[in-house]
């Protein structure tokens, strides 16, 4: 396989949006590698600079060369942060946008120093509410995601034998996607965050708590990755919990599903089921015009109904606080479908993903990657939605 270059209509189209939202900002100056990659269509080593009126500007460190060959914008050499306002025709007392949620102190502090008299605010929300509705061609290439990670999920019951170590499973899924063009690295917008492919975890390991802003935890292997698949040994009749991500040419899938050896107990059984209903309940909600709040609080009630309030999410004291999130080239995108007033429109691609957690034994829960349509929530990711039992 080879990667997708952005159509250059995409790259004008996503660039028009954003400045029709400028208000009185004079220009955006965005270094996000995933905001640049957005607005330009390559995520080499630089800069890509938005004026609110007139022609972006694409300034590359490294690698210029491959720089050019990516974008369909103007692309210049970045040679020295300290001319960036004769650069880039930036005006006196401009304001100018910066990604002031990602933006290092190092880098704001220089951009400061280069552009002197300028004015700085803050067009993070912008570019993530932007960036939250897919185009068809961003929906294509997400349903490619999808299709990757089936597989991965359906190679599971081949892998899956008593005694292997956590670690194990989850690498023989990851060589089944990347094979398939999976890239094999995940983008996680939040600060100080580190994210694996997946967590895939056995029995009560899955509810190992972590700092992850995530419903499910895992040891992991080790000390400074204290997340995700560690080094536990899959037991007969215990849930084994697999949620991963599908990715190609940058564009994420979500999903998980619950795997077992042999049989689990009635309770557990029924905790999963009881998921399955509050996924279905949301997603029948998940129109254009309602908000995450009233998702989230839909998914607060149903749980209640059923009996699992006290877990639902984690437990008292440790739940994670939302049931869904969008997903793009960040898995953390908008819209979060948690206690905010983020609105649902056509064309967002959200997973939700309801988790009933047991701290001494395991995660159940499920989660899907739906596509908003005109005609309501369209599932992408199309798997068995029982319990895999091997």
């Amino acid at each position: 396989m080879e990667y997708v270059l952005s159509p250059k209509s995409e790259i004008e189209s996503r660039i028009k949006t954003l400045q029709s939202q400028m208000g009185e900002m004079d220009g955006a100056l965005l270094f996000h590698a995933v905001d640049v990659c957005y607005f330009s269509g390559t995520a080499q080593d630089g800069l890509v600079y938005i004026p609110r009126d007139g022609e972006p500007v694409v300034m590359m460190k490294r690698s210029l060369e491959r720089a050019v060959q990516e974008s369909p914008l103007d692309v210049r050499p970045l040679k020295n942060m300290r001319n960036l306002k004769s650069d880039l025709g930036i005006s006196a007392k401009a304001r100018v946008g910066l990604e002031m949620d990602v933006l290092p102190c190092s880098f704001y502090f220089k951009v400061d120093r280069a552009l002197e008299d300028a004015k700085f605010v803050d067009v993070a929300e912008k570019i993530k509410h932007i960036r939250s509705v897919k185009s068809e061609f961003e929906v294509s290439l997400i349903k490619e995601a999808a299709r990757i990670l089936e597989a991965g999920f359906s190679s599971v019951p081949d892998f899956l034998e008593e005694g292997m170590k956590e670690v194990d499973l989850i690498c023989r899924i990851e060589s089944v996607m990347r094979s398939l063009g999976h890239q094999g690295s995940l983008r996680f917008r939040r600060f100080n965050s580190i994210v694996p492919l997946g967590h895939v975890m056995c029995g009560a390991e899955a509810a190992f708590p972590s700092f992850l802003a995530s419903p499910s935890g895992g040891r992991g292997t080790s000390l400074i990755f204290p997340q995700g698949a560690g080094f536990a040994k899959i037991k007969r009749n215990e849930p084994v919990f697999v949620d991963c991500v599908g990715i190609y040419n940058g564009y994420i899938a979500d999903a998980t599903r619950i795997f077992s050896l042999g049989k689990l107990e009635p309770g557990l059984e029924d905790a999963y089921q009881a998921a399955c209903q509050i996924e279905e309940a949301v997603a029948a909600k998940l129109v254009a015009g309602r908000t995450g709040r009233e998702l989230f609080e839909l998914s607060e009630t149903e749980g209640a109904r059923l009996g699992y309030q006290d877990f639902l999410g984690g437990t008292n004291g440790n739940k994670c606080g939302f049931v869904g999130h969008g997903v793009g080239l960040e898995l953390d995108e908008y819209p979060v479908i948690g206690p905010l007033d983020h609105v649902v429109q056509s064309s967002m691609t959200i997973a939700i993903e309801p988790k009933i957690i047991y701290p001494d034994k395991g995660v159940l829960g499920i989660e899907d990657t739906f596509l908003t349509t005109s005609g309501g929530a369209v599932s992408l990711t199309n798997m068995q939605r029982e319990i895999w039992q091997v």
